[in-house]
């Protein structure tokens, strides 16, 4: 059914399951409790407080960001396979991939090995043996070479930053439909469809930005301080962040950027005395 949240209206679906119990589960020699095993854990005057009965479970699902989602893995990994020949850049990250795979030591000059070694799994994945000849833009691939595995870890990540565009504005106060047009722009943006679909990094890099990003946004919103889901989001923030640099060294402004914000945070917390016990 249609919610219309505080940023603006937006599409949910929502379930509600209630499981009632039996009365001769509840009414039984006038002891009542959760029982395990044939013996009785808890009676009905010292069940915690937290178990309520009927047990409910709800479900909300978001239905513009599930669309949105699956736009995203259509227009990434549909026909990845195509061309199964050598493109731009592959030439040089899959020198890095076969080595991998022949245990060979290297030394990479040309920045952090993070990102090469996630590469190298979807090769491992696939099971890739390194025994290509990476020498030239457009070489076709040999029977052997699983083009489908080398590129569908890139095409993921790069699928995966529409929906993270999306919940990015969202946590920026934007309404929905605003945040539903920052995602259609990374849908249909053609550089990044095109950087996806290769043995790339830069999907990787990009995604680990995102998530970066708004799991500090989220972790900022979040009401409760002591809540252990907010302090969730923030070490998937700093996760994230370190995955952006082991990516490319450019996540470093992202690095940068991140702690700018929580030392802009934090001076604001200090001076707010409703989050201090010192009294004034």
């Amino acid at each position: 059914r249609r919610r219309k949240s505080e940023y603006g209206t937006n599409v949910i679906i929502k379930w509600d399951v209630v499981f009632p119990l039996k009365k001769n589960q509840t009414n039984q020699k006038k002891q009542t409790g959760l029982a395990f095993g044939g013996k009785i854990l808890a009676t009905k005057k010292s069940m915690p407080g937290f178990i309520k009965l009927p047990i409910a479970v709800k479900a909300e699902i978001n239905v513009m960001l599930l669309i949105i989602t699956a736009l995203g893995m259509v227009t990434r990994l549909c026909g990845i396979h195509f061309p199964k020949a050598v493109v731009f850049d592959e030439v040089y990250y899959g020198q890095f991939v076969s080595l991998y795979m022949k245990q060979v030591f290297f030394i990479d000059e040309s920045g952090p090995p993070f990102g090469h070694m996630i590469l190298a799994l979807g090769a491992y994945l696939g099971g890739f043996d390194g025994n290509f000849v990476w020498n030239r833009i457009g070489a076709e691939y040999t029977c052997n070479v699983p083009v489908w595995s080398l590129r569908v870890i890139p095409a993921m990540a790069g699928a995966l930053c529409v929906p993270l565009g999306y919940l990015l504005m969202v946590e920026l106060r934007c309404s929905h439909y605003t945040a539903l047009g920052a995602s259609l722009l990374l849908l249909m943006e053609n550089s990044m469809i095109a950087q996806s679909r290769f043995m790339l990094p830069e999907s990787l890099l990009i995604f680990f930005l995102l998530l970066a990003i708004m799991s500090y946004l989220r972790f900022h919103n979040a009401q409760c301080l002591s809540s252990p889901q907010k302090w969730a989001w923030l070490v998937l923030s700093g996760t994230s962040c370190a995955c952006a640099v082991g990516v490319k060294y450019m996540g470093l402004f992202t690095y940068i950027l991140l702690l700018g914000l929580s030392a802009y945070h934090t001076w604001q917390l200090i001076g707010d005395r409703t989050q201090s016990r010192v009294s004034s």
